[in-house]
């Protein structure tokens, strides 16, 4: 038997069926999962009848997860069209054959599992032993037998950033003086903030290994150079075999001064599941108008102002090419929340309910406790990461221990107060109206969250130098208030004062 010309083919190329990306919902919660948009596409085509069957080589090229061949057993189930696989007789239009199926993803998903975590023990074991993981940067010689061995000219420029950068100049600065210097990036094209922070923050500079792999209890961040070491048993660095270009005690420095800077400039640095809380009040909840993507803040030191700027083309399918001013954007949003709270939250009944109220109760217990660990745990790092831990009496073993005893009291009181649930819809108009008057940024965008999916921007009309309030579409959870209203509601703003938009 011959197959027929195919519809529709749905490569994959270089992506795993079986390696799940963390996601962060516009609500806040956060899940994980395979991110496959060939096969996402595959499912929409053969629902929507753009193809009426599947035919897969073999289940393993098919599935990996689970939740995968759920989703495609409810489409096939729905429209009663078949998924065939080459290699075997499996169709799963029939529930016997579907059956079997989810039999052996399971193996397969195992399979998968027991490959991941000898991959993972064998780079943590080269990592344990100082071996470089990866491409080893900008500095030492990349490739080859004398991979490690220093570039002595980059070494000079990496000198260079971590003295300017521990003598008070910030990043963008020295990448405005590398640039008219005319010194060639790592990439071999301009030098910006990003790649100074990077190196600044990257522990193989001071001959240490930096470690982000599965074993870490903790997840590193982006900006805090010490949560991507590797420390062993005693909680001291371990070091690589590759050459030092500056010493351990100045990139000691340069971290702890890197995290002064930003919380002088607004920024909180607590982790916060792996994630720091940013600065702006929408970052990530007002909305591209091309393109849909969120958006993040970014401020022109040039110009002296704050923007919300859709992210560079390509980085999740966005299209880089919408900005707005922050300041007349944030000011329309404090109008349009204050609003809803007087005019639709202010109508909605009290629960009394007593469970409900012990709920909320327990969970600012469980926040209060978290923050207690949190200030206790920076505290102990502080003190190691200066060497002074003799101050409290305690040896390396005793840092070990306090800092694992903490790590595991905050994961079970992220736990715990997941497992309360959501009781959002608890708190009265007068008690929001309160947070929204006297919260800070990460409080106030919690808020937002809460009763926003997010922020549509509409495009601003031809030639247009103020924002427009109709252009500004708020999307509320529970359509207490429509687009339409939000609109009036905003224009009020207009009304009283025409504000700038770049």
């Amino acid at each position: 038997m011959r197959w027929g010309p195919f519809a529709e083919m749905y490569p994959e190329l270089h992506v795993s069926a079986y390696k799940k990306t963390r996601i962060e919902r516009d609500d806040g919660s956060v899940d994980w999962v395979v991110l496959r948009p060939q096969f996402q596409r595959m499912l929409r085509d053969l629902l929507n009848g753009v193809i009426d069957g599947v035919i897969f080589y073999d289940l393993d090229r098919l599935v990996r997860q689970p939740r995968d061949l759920e989703d495609l057993a409810n489409v096939v189930g729905e429209t009663k069209r078949p998924a065939i696989g080459c290699t075997s007789e499996l169709n799963l239009v029939r529930e016997a054959d579907c059956n079997m199926a989810r039999i052996m993803c399971v193996m397969l998903l195992k399979q998968s599992q027991d490959t991941a975590r000898r991959v993972a023990r064998d780079t943590l074991g080269a990592a344990e032993g100082g071996i470089p993981i990866g491409r080893i940067g900008y500095g030492w010689v990349r490739k080859g037998p004398d991979v490690g061995r220093l570039i002595e000219d980059e070494a000079k420029i990496v000198r260079r950033i971590f003295r300017e950068y521990l003598d008070g100049e910030n990043p963008t600065a020295i990448a405005r003086e590398l640039n008219l210097d005319k010194v060639p990036s790592p990439a071999g094209g301009t030098w910006d903030n990003p790649t100074i922070k990077v190196m600044i923050t990257n522990p193989r500079y001071a001959a240490m290994v930096a470690y982000r792999g599965s074993h870490r209890i903790e997840k590193s961040q982006q900006h805090n150079g010490p949560s991507k070491l590797l420390t062993d048993d005693k909680g001291n660095p371990m070091m690589g075999q590759w050459d030092e270009i500056v010493p351990p005690q100045d990139w000691f420095k340069a971290q702890i001064l890197m995290k002064e800077r930003r919380e002088d400039s607004g920024v909180d640095t607590t982790n916060y599941g792996g994630r720091e809380r940013g600065k702006y009040l929408l970052s990530g909840i007002v909305r591209c108008s091309k393109c849909k993507a969120p958006m993040e803040g970014h401020m022109d030191n040039k110009r002296n102002y704050a923007s919300y700027r859709c992210p560079a083309r390509g980085r999740s399918g966005a299209c880089g090419a919408t900005s707005r001013k922050m300041e007349p954007l944030d000011s329309l949003i404090e109008v349009i929340m204050q609003e809803f709270i007087e005019r639709e939250l202010s109508q909605l009944p009290t629960d009394d309910d007593q469970e409900r109220q012990e709920i909320a109760s327990r969970k600012k217990e469980l926040e209060q406790q978290e923050q207690q660990q949190i200030h206790e745990k920076e505290r102990i790092e502080g003190k190691w990461q200066s060497g002074k831990l003799s101050e409290l009496g305690w040896t390396e073993d005793d840092y070990d221990a306090h800092i694992g005893r903490i790590s595991k009291n905050l994961r079970e009181i992220a736990e715990s107060s997941a497992a309360l649930g959501s009781t959002a819809e608890l708190e009265s108009a007068e008690t929001v109206a309160g947070q929204w008057a006297n919260g800070d940024i990460p409080e106030r965008r919690s808020l937002l969250k809460r009763y926003m999916e997010g922020i549509q921007l509409l495009p601003p009309g031809r030639g247009a130098r103020v924002l427009d309030p109709k252009t500004v579409i708020p999307l509320w959870r529970h359509r207490r208030v429509t687009a339409d209203s939000a609109a009036q509601i905003s224009e009020a703003l207009r009304e009283g004062s025409d504000v700038p938009q770049s």
